[in-house]
C-alpha cells in the first residue's frame, strides 16, 4: 500500500529510516532522469563519506569495553609541598561515537564531454547542523559560483536551511522545501525558484535544468518517493501507532493530522 501521508512521509525522516531512504531516493531520481536525458545526457549518484560524531548522553561513568587501565599517581619529589584537593566529577559525561556517514547526491553530465551540467542536492542532517552545515553552504557556494544549475531537495524539517534565501517568512513555517537555480550565460544574477511545501501537501514535479537550448526535464518527486516506500516495505516498517519522529509538528499540521490520521 502507498503512503498514508499525500506527500513526504515524516516518518522516513526517523534517525533509522532516514539513511536507507536517502540512499534509496538518490538511485530512483537518478534511474528516473535516465529515462528521459539519454543519450545526450546521464545521470549518476555521487556519494561522498564523512565523519560524524554522535554523542551520547551517559548518567555514569563510562568506560571502554576493552579495558580499563588505571593511572600511576605520581610520586612527589621529597621535600616538596603537595596542596591536596577534591575533585569533584563533572555532572555531565557524554560518550562521542565516531562513525561514517554517506551523503548522496544525483548528479547530470553532458555524455560526449563528462561535463557537469546539474547538481541535485538532497540534504541529510549532517547538512543541516554544526560543521556538516557550514561545509555545505561552502559546496552550495562552489555550485551557485560555477556555470552549473543547483537543484536542492529538503524533506527534513529538523535543522537549519542551508540558503539565506530561505530564512524569511511564508518559508520559514514550510515543512519542506524544494529548490531550482539556474545558472544563465546571459544573466550573471542566480535567482532561486523556491517551492514551499507543507507536511498536508503533494510534492510537486520539479523542473531539473539541461544545457541551453535543451528543455528541462520534469522530476516527479512524489511518484519517487511512493516508489521508494513500495520497495523498502515502508508500509509495514514504519510505526504510524507511534507519534511522528523529531521534530515537533508545527500546531498546524499536528491539527491537520488528527483529523487524517496515519492508520
Amino acid at each position: 500500500m502507498p503512503s498514508p501521508f499525500p506527500g513526504m512521509d515524516p516518518y522516513l525522516e526517523a534517525r533509522n529510516i532516514w539513511p536507507g531512504f536517502h540512499h534509496r531516493l538518490a538511485d530512483e531520481l537518478a534511474d528516473r532522469l535516465n529515462r528521459y536525458i539519454g543519450p545526450k545526457y546521464y545521470a549518476d549518484v555521487d556519494v561522498h563519506t564523512v565523519v560524524e560524531d554522535i554523542s551520547i548522553s551517559a548518567s555514569k561513568t563510562v568506560y571502554p569495553d576493552v579495558g580499563v587501565v588505571e593511572p600511576m599517581t605520581p610520586t612527589p619529589p621529597v621535600g616538596s609541598v603537595v596542596a591536596e584537593a577534591v575533585m569533584s566529577p563533572a555532572p555531565i559525561q557524554r560518550l562521542v561515537v565516531t562513525g561514517q556517514a554517506k551523503l548522496r547526491s544525483v548528479r547530470v553530465y553532458i555524455t560526449e564531454t563528462d561535463e557537469l551540467v546539474t547538481a541535485i542536492e538532497i540534504l541529510s542532517p549532517y547538512n543541516k547542523r554544526g560543521e556538516g552545515l557550514a561545509e555545505y553552504r561552502l559546496k552550495r557556494s562552489t555550485l551557485l559560483n560555477a556555470p552549473v544549475h543547483l537543484v536542492e531537495i529538503d524533506l527534513l524539517r529538523s535543522g537549519r536551511r542551508p540558503g539565506p534565501e530561505v530564512d524569511d517568512p511564508p518559508l520559514d513555517e514550510a515543512d519542506y522545501i524544494l529548490l531550482v537555480n539556474r545558472s544563465r550565460e546571459d544573466d550573471p544574477r542566480r535567482i532561486s525558484e523556491i517551492w514551499p511545501v507543507q507536511l498536508s501537501e503533494v510534492l510537486p514535479a520539479l523542473p531539473v535544468p539541461l544545457a541551453p537550448p535543451d528543455p528541462d526535464v520534469g522530476l516527479d518527486l512524489n511518484a519517487a518517493i511512493q516508489a521508494v516506500y513500495a520497495r523498502a516495505g515502508y508500509d509495514w516498517r514504519l510505526h504510524y501507532d507511534q507519534p511522528v519522529p523529531p521534530p515537533k509538528l508545527r500546531p498546524e499540521m499536528a491539527d491537520w493530522l488528527v483529523q487524517h490520521p496515519a492508520d
